[in-house]
């Protein structure tokens, strides 16, 4: 199945000059569909020929890459599994423990109010033949915004999401001044989404890890033109990040794309009649997007993950 978006023009505000992108045609297309599934859908990275896709709570599912019939060959829970643990949002960072499978992965609770919505909690993923298992090794913990405003910072409302610039060597939170639902953000220009680069602790660090302003390496904040975040991913300093509730003309599925070293949005998708499942995180592989979905009514629909080509340069 084969369709086309169009980029439409970004008119940047708040002190950015305007950047103008030519509307142009992208494929996109239903990459697998995910059977197998039982809670919520929400955070999944990949990793060579493995997708891992997060269900709310720390369930952990398996696919093949590139299977077109999605069956999940393996399951594991996250040690940091819990109700409060939304599992909004996973990235594989660089450095791997000694005798793991895979990098370590960093897992955004994403749940408001939740006495763990400032903690990332670093899993160690391990695989032995059919097995699989994570151990928990390390918790990253936002200490609110102290102290952010006096230092000349924006500070968030919460909800951070936590995304590994793999290539750059950096840890970024990207969230937003206020909650981005319509009952707290009834206006676009009373919100700003906000990008603050941190390093990335080590193991050797310890097991507890509480990052302050004085961690702060840099700050950029940007536009907001859209709302009802889920996540995304950083690539060559671009944040790749999904919104909305998928068949809805309020809160449509969207991407936006942020150059964090411009300051500016990059391109913008805006998917209402191509996207009609709840997009939940984004990963960049190659020249695509591939977008976890999640369904919209309990039961009557299987999930799946939409791959969507890049913005051409």
């Amino acid at each position: 199945m084969k369709r086309f978006l169009s980029i439409l023009c970004v008119l940047l505000s708040a002190g950015l000059s305007a950047q103008e992108v030519q509307p142009e045609d992208f494929d996109y297309s239903v990459f697998t569909w995910k059977l197998g599934r039982g809670r919520a859908q929400q955070g999944m990275e990949i990793w060579k020929n493995f997708v891992f896709s997060c269900e709310d709570g720390g369930k952990v599912n398996i696919y093949k890459f590139g299977k077109a019939y999605g069956k999940v060959i393996a399951s594991f829970n996250l040690e940091s599994a819990q109700p409060d643990n939304h599992c909004n949002n996973a990235e594989f960072g660089v450095e791997k423990k000694k005798g793991a499978s895979f990098p370590l992965l960093y897992i955004s609770v994403g749940k408001p109010g939740s006495p763990i919505d400032w903690t990332c909690f670093v899993e160690s993923v391990s695989r032995k033949g059919r097995s699989w298992s994570s151990e928990l090794v390390q918790t990253i913990t936002l200490d609110g915004c102290k102290g952010w405003k006096e230092a000349g910072y924006t500070e968030i409302f919460g909800a951070p999401s936590w995304l590994v610039d793999r290539e750059r060597g950096f840890l970024w939170v990207f969230s937003a001044i206020k909650r981005t639902t319509p009952k707290v953000t009834r206006h676009n220009w009373e919100n700003l989404y906000v990008a603050t680069r941190f390093r990335i602790p080590k193991l050797s660090e310890g097991p507890e890890v509480v990052l302050t302003v004085d961690d702060i390496i840099s700050q950029v904040t940007f536009p907001y033109d859209v709302g009802f975040t889920q996540a995304g991913c950083i690539r060559d300093g671009k944040i790749f990040y999904c919104f909305g509730v998928g068949k809805d003309p309020v809160r449509p599925a969207s991407i936006r794309v942020y150059d964090t070293d411009t300051g500016k949005i990059s391109a913008r998708y805006d998917m209402l009649s191509q996207i009609l499942q709840e997009p939940e995180d984004i990963v960049v592989r190659g020249s695509w997007i591939y977008l976890n979905a999640n369904t919209n009514s309990k039961g009557s629909e299987v999930p799946c993950i939409y791959r969507i080509s890049l913005p051409k340069k």
